[in-house]
């Protein structure tokens, strides 16, 4: 059994290194001015609304329709919603004395993982189109939480929530496509899978050097100073997926979804975090701690809680 959680460690921290690797090119190229943080922001609409959907259609369309694949589907969604269900139980008991505006911005890093833009890369380097699969509903239904919850958290709870944006989403949209495309055993003319597939190939390493341009504005100095942040990484990169990983095992999860869902709960806080800080004019150097301890602690903890999740 150790032998197979060194071998599961050695593979997954490989894994996390070359994406980190890729992340480095963004945080150099932001330094050098080459491709700045305006220039990844520009970037990450293409990503996200263009690029992600793509890989995630292609993944569906591409998959294989079993029986076991079909059971694993809904399994996905729902743990997938009980993740986001216990990071909002674990945030509502945390900070509460915190004023409205700084407690929303905690509450929305210990609920949201770094889903679309490091889980779902690394969940297809490490398992392949299964991993894009699994981690496609887990994408879906972080967006629905985060346009409800998480909004409502991040703006102080003055924004109002528009319920189209419910699926009116890229992630959400994406699965409502694929789902019916693969249900139905649709496959699309080898010219239109062939450029699809090609385009999903951008999607890891693009959104990788985008992360990197984020990671490379955050201020290292402030991202050790507050306790505070250590307790939303111990929340967030540990409590969560570890819930997330004994859930996985009580139902008796195949090993690529149990690996995929896994990365996706033990992902660093989302980048939107920041993102949405600025948007509701919330505190987003804060914001940019909590998104760079949380990533530089990743490099650890996911390698150790994926191979840990492979052996119980």
């Amino acid at each position: 059994m150790f032998n197979d959680f060194l071998s599961n460690l050695t593979t997954v921290a490989l894994q996390v290194l070359v994406l980190y690797l890729i992340a480095g090119v963004g945080f150099v190229a932001d330094k050098t001015k080459i491709f700045t943080k305006a220039d990844g922001k520009r970037l990450v609409d293409l990503l996200f609304n263009l690029i992600l959907p793509i890989t995630i259609i292609n993944t569906f369309v591409s998959m294989e329709r079993t029986r076991e694949h079909i059971r694993g589907l809904g399994i996905a969604f729902v743990l997938a919603a009980l993740t986001h269900v216990v990071g909002i139980l674990l945030s509502t008991l945390s900070f509460r004395k915190k004023d409205v505006m700084t407690k929303g911005i905690y509450h929305y890093a210990i609920t949201f993982s770094n889903a679309a833009f490091l889980a779902l890369p690394l969940a297809e380097s490490v398992v392949g189109k299964e991993g894009v699969f699994y981690s496609s509903c887990y994408v879906a239904v972080f967006n629905v939480f985060a346009f409800t919850y998480g909004i409502n958290e991040i703006s102080g709870k003055k924004a109002k929530i528009n319920v189209k944006n419910l699926f009116l989403n890229p992630g959400s949209t994406s699965v409502i496509i694929g789902l019916p495309l693969f249900l139905l055993g649709v496959h699309f003319p080898d010219i239109i899978a062939s450029t699809m597939s090609k385009i999903a190939a951008c999607n890891s390493p693009m959104a990788m050097i985008v992360f990197g341009t984020f990671f490379a504005n955050c201020n290292f100095k402030n991202i050790f100073a507050k306790k505070e942040i250590y307790y939303v990484s111990f929340l967030r990169l540990v409590v969560i997926p570890i819930i997330m990983m004994f859930a996985l095992k009580l139902i008796g999860a195949d090993n690529s979804m149990r690996t995929a869902l896994v990365i996706s709960a033990s992902a660093p806080v989302a980048t939107n975090t920041a993102m949405y800080s600025a948007k509701y004019d919330n505190d987003t150097a804060l914001s940019s701690e909590l998104v760079g301890q949380t990533s530089l602690f990743s490099i650890i903890t996911m390698p150790v809680i994926v191979a840990l999740s492979s052996i119980i």
